[in-house]
């Protein structure tokens, strides 16, 4: 039982560590920022784990690298625009502008990484 709980409690914090973008505030958000935005599911157990290496890798990112979060349940429209097919995927963008697409679990020195690759 305390594992059930702990299991959840640690879910519900990694949904709210990241601001959470929508149809409405998307473009806004994006502008003028080097963004990567988590596209992810509340029941896609991967994208859990990807929080969970991002809430890590917010701790030591650069300052001009911004983290959100979009649940594609709730903004289907948006993973159709942003061809999201699979879980986790992590898109970064530059001044609003797709640069680069990922899918799947990335750690810690990945997403330092590509931040320094995609952000340069």
């Amino acid at each position: 039982m305390k594992k059930v709980l702990i299991g959840l409690v640690f879910s519900f914090i990694t949904l709210f560590a990241f601001e959470h973008l929508e149809t409405n505030n998307i473009d806004e958000k994006l502008k003028g920022k080097n963004a990567i935005v988590d596209f992810y599911a509340t029941w896609c157990p991967p994208c859990k784990v990807l929080a969970k290496n991002l809430i890590q890798f917010d701790k030591v990112k650069p300052s001009d690298v911004v983290i959100y979060k979009l649940d594609i349940d709730q903004y289907m429209d948006l993973a159709k625009k942003y061809k999201v097919r699979s879980l986790p995927t992590l898109v970064y963008f530059k001044d609003g502008k797709v640069v680069a697409k990922e899918v799947g679990i990335r750690d810690v020195n990945q997403l330092a990484a590509n931040s320094m690759k995609y952000f340069k």
